[in-house]
């Protein structure tokens, strides 16, 4: 049987995939200085995503394009995962989020640029160990 396609999508989809884009909205938790809501990249390996577990690994996602020359960051054009405007990747702010958390799905990236996100990471992992 065919879904329709007029009905509501279910904000939480079944299976969250490695590239996928939401929004994830600040953590009260996290201070006392609220923020606002921010959009997000899946980076944990489907092998995980598709798992029991209740927790995914993600990376934040800013429009402050300054961010773009950090080592590591990955700069993203306007429509890569549905985006509406330049983003940059901040892989040096990864985060594990319960996916309850996840917001409504923006878009997903391409294979490409989840390996240069990955190899942003990569580097600054190796960078924090040549200390």
């Amino acid at each position: 049987m065919d879904r329709d396609p007029e009905a509501p999508q279910d904000p939480y989809p079944d299976t969250v995939r490695q590239g996928d884009v939401f929004w994830i909205e600040a953590d009260p938790s996290r201070g006392a200085i609220p923020g606002s809501p921010h959009p997000h990249v899946v980076v944990q390996d489907d092998l995980f995503n598709r798992s029991r577990i209740s927790t995914v690994v993600v990376c934040a996602l800013t429009s402050n394009l300054n961010r773009a020359t950090e080592p590591g960051n990955v700069l993203l054009e306007p429509g890569e995962g549905s985006l509406e405007k330049q983003s940059v990747v901040v892989v040096s702010q990864v985060s594990s989020v319960y996916k309850t958390r996840l917001g409504e799905h923006i878009g997903t990236l391409s294979g490409e640029r989840v390996q240069q996100i990955l190899t942003g990471m990569r580097f600054l992992q190796a960078s924090f160990h040549r200390r």
